[in-house]
């Protein structure tokens, strides 16, 4: 994976700040942090390395995983529409998509009969139209119920069709919506693809296999990377950054040093510097182990 002449460029003396994506990469496909992996960051930490996450997750999504790593950043959550210090308890930045576009995208979804979610800046709504619940749904309720208590977040999930008195959109600021492809029909899913094209101000983006990102147009983890470097004062020429899919790419090209994980396509691969072992083989302990 990691060729000796990479290898030689590189060690962990460059680095000041390390970031990771949560799933696919900071994750196995159990959605744990192996000991492995969480042993080799606290390791990085006591040499002085900094940690932090970001991921296509609310930051309440991520509140346990931060908390495992002890990250030394704000979390930057929801592809980089919203920066959360946990350590303050506040939200330091949010850009939510605009209004009429979230109006539009929803009476879409409902009327293509999409199973999605909408990320809030405290909670996840869930609709589906499906006979059954959503696989993603029980995921969803299980992943939450899994939790310690003091980690836990809402998720209402409604059944089509619902009363409109029962939910108001407007009423939210939506930071993100999430299309649930597995637990939809692809043919309404690609009707609504279609659709889309035409509401300005948003695009769609891959973060798991399965699922479509509708994000505002201003805003990536790339972004968001650039602008917490200001913020806390991180020098992007001495940091590296873990990631799998499509919406990494983004920080991938902010940041000097990027690693994609081995289950990444080839496209991905093609963006990183350099190539690790996968998230089920330990690929971020991997890496460190290669460099040092």
């Amino acid at each position: 994976m990691l060729t000796m002449d990479k290898i030689n460029k590189i060690n962990d003396k460059y680095l000041d700040s390390i970031f990771f994506d949560l799933d696919g990469t900071l994750l196995n496909s159990q959605k744990q942090i192996t000991e492995k992996t969480l042993l080799c960051i606290k390791k990085l930490q006591a040499k002085g390395k900094k940690v932090g996450i970001i991921t296509g997750r609310p930051y309440f999504f991520a509140k346990y995983e931060n908390h495992l790593i002890n990250a030394d950043f704000p979390l930057i959550g929801c592809n980089g529409a919203l920066i959360y210090d946990f350590k303050k308890n506040e939200i330091i930045y949010k850009n939510p998509i605009n209004k009429n576009a979230t109006i539009e995208i929803f009476d879409k979804l409902i009327k293509n009969n999409i199973t999605f979610l909408l990320y809030t800046t405290e909670e996840i709504f869930g609709f589906y139209s499906i006979n059954e619940y959503p696989n993603w749904f029980n995921w969803l309720n299980n992943s939450i119920n899994k939790l310690p208590d003091k980690f836990k977040f809402k998720f209402n999930a409604y059944k089509y069709k619902f009363n409109e008195n029962d939910f108001e959109i407007q009423q939210f600021d939506i930071i993100k919506i999430l299309v649930i492809v597995s637990d939809s029909d692809l043919t309404y899913v690609h009707s609504f693809c279609d659709e889309l094209r035409n509401i300005k101000g948003i695009y769609t983006i891959k973060s798991q296999s399965n699922v479509i990102d509708i994000m505002p147009n201003d805003c990536s983890k790339g972004e968001a990377l650039n602008m917490l470097s200001k913020i806390q004062n991180i020098d992007l020429n001495k940091t590296i950054v873990f990631g799998d899919e499509h919406n990494d790419i983004s920080m991938f090209n902010v940041s000097k040093y990027s690693v994609a994980m081995g289950q990444a396509n080839l496209e991905i691969k093609n963006a990183a510097t350099f190539i690790t072992l996968s998230n089920n083989d330990d690929g971020i302990y991997d890496f460190f182990e290669k460099i040092n």
